[in-house]
């Protein structure tokens, strides 16, 4: 499926399978469910991960495998009834996809065999434009230059500022960036062609150093307000930003992505305070201190509210953690889930009333409710409101199996466990995203970029 994804999509999935690979790939119980076959370049190819996900047809499970040292797979769990998109993915291959494979629980799909094509590979150095040393930990990530998002990976640069991007990218022109600027510089883009089962050298990416704007949010009344997000907007037609979270004196110092340009500072913090705005100067490489916001709370006083409090408990009395309990009725309606002992307290939300309905879900079990109607006063709880619940029978999944073949990749040795080797990296993308949705939270509300 990454060559349906745009960018943000493979970073988040990045990160996903990053998780899983390690889960997997040290589970004793693995070899237990191996019927499918992966190859690689020399033989098996041990690491590799196969994903199924629902189609747009249908399908409400998902399941995932890794591949052991004889390069066998299987899917046993997670597949309900449905159509699933079936994609296979190992280090220096482009990824595979077989659409619609149909599953139908206590019942194996066979025969859903993929071959995976030779990539290309990027490769370069990062350095500092000014010294030309080399920086180390940047994260780099090709793209298809024509917009599409159809294929794209990501690499790190090592402690000699060399990075190698070997995996989804077919021959074509890529746009090669920096994923997240390091501190003190500003994010860099070239472009690059890729031709599969050749390494492309010498992509490199000298960094210009970034301006820097320190200060301080503070209250009316001096303190500091720990949490705010700053972000800079560049205002002069060039497309600079950065930002930075206050620390707990209220101090930030946003010192990555800023370009020589007036830009345009914006303050938030959780809903609770306001936004302001002051234009500030700023010359690359050197630092503007002192940019200080005041910044008023918001003071919306709390709505009065009963409290309906209790346990949830399964048919032996034991307690059911992280389950979600749900009050409504005339007077309003609030929620709370279970602690580790059963136990749940809702205390917002709940007006005078005496025709609360009270329920329960929680996973793997039935929704249970109530018995009776139950009375809410403002200012008091009402307690022992109980529930106990029945457990679900263990559900029956398909299983979807097959062969993963690959084309001999002369510039990618074979590697044992390629994602754990990217783990720094893909979490360092949570990081981006974060940034992104912020940018994108600015666009839409018609701020200056």
């Amino acid at each position: 499926m990454f060559k349906r994804w745009l960018l943000a999509d493979i970073l988040m999935l990045a990160i996903t399978l990053s998780f899983a690979a390690q889960i997997c790939t040290f589970s004793p119980t693995m070899k237990q469910y191996t019927i499918g076959i992966v190859y690689g370049a020399n033989g098996p190819l041990n690491g590799a991960y196969v994903s199924a996900e629902p189609s747009e047809q249908g399908g409400n499970g998902s399941g995932f495998a890794i591949t052991d040292s004889s390069g066998h797979y299987s899917m046993t769990t997670g597949l309900t009834n449905g159509t699933y998109n079936v994609t296979a993915f190992a280090y220096g291959y482009i990824t595979d996809e077989i659409d619609l494979v149909s599953v139908t629980q206590g019942q194996t799909t066979t025969g859903i065999n993929l071959d995976l094509q030779a990539s290309g590979g990027i490769s370069g150095t990062v350095t500092d434009a000014v010294n030309g040393h080399p920086i180390n930990g940047t994260g780099i990530f090709a793209d298809l230059s024509n917009g599409t998002g159809t294929f794209g990976f990501f690499g790190t640069t090592g402690s000699d500022g060399k990075y190698l991007m070997a995996t989804n990218l077919p021959t074509g022109t890529y746009n090669v960036s920096i994923l997240l600027a390091p501190d003190g510089y500003i994010r860099q883009m070239t472009t690059a062609n890729a031709t599969a089962g050749v390494e492309t050298k010498n992509v490199n990416l000298p960094l210009a150093r970034s301006g820097i704007i320190s200060g301080k949010v503070a209250a009316p009344n001096g303190t500091g307000l720990f949490g705010i997000d700053v972000t800079a907007f560049s205002s002069g037609g060039t497309s600079y930003f950065g930002s930075a979270t206050t620390d707990l004196g209220g101090n930030y110092r946003i010192a990555t992505g800023l370009g020589t340009d007036n830009y345009t500072l914006f303050a938030s913090g959780a809903g609770n305070f306001s936004t302001y705005m002051t234009p500030v100067a700023v010359i690359a490489g050197q630092e503007t201190s002192d940019i200080n916001m005041e910044l008023t709370p918001v003071t919306t006083p709390p709505t009065p509210s009963g409290t309906i409090a209790g346990r949830i408990t399964d048919q032996s009395n034991n307690a059911i953690r992280f389950a979600s309990v749900t009050a409504s009725g005339s007077g309003g309606s609030g929620s709370g889930d279970t602690d580790i002992n059963g136990y749940y307290n809702i205390s917002s939300g709940l007006g005078d009333g005496n025709d609360y309905n009270v329920s329960a879900t929680a996973s793997g079990y039935y929704d249970a409710y109530y018995p009776t109607l139950v009375s809410v006063t403002v200012g008091q709880t009402t307690s022992n409101i109980n529930i106990q619940m029945n457990a679900k029978p263990a559900e029956t999944f398909g299983t979807i199996t097959g062969t993963v073949t690959g084309a001999p990749n002369p510039i990618i040795p074979e590697f044992q466990y390629p994602m754990l080797a990217m783990l720094p990296l893909i979490l360092a993308t949570a990081v981006v995203g974060k940034l992104m949705l912020k940018t994108r939270r600015y666009k839409n509300k018609g701020n200056p970029l």
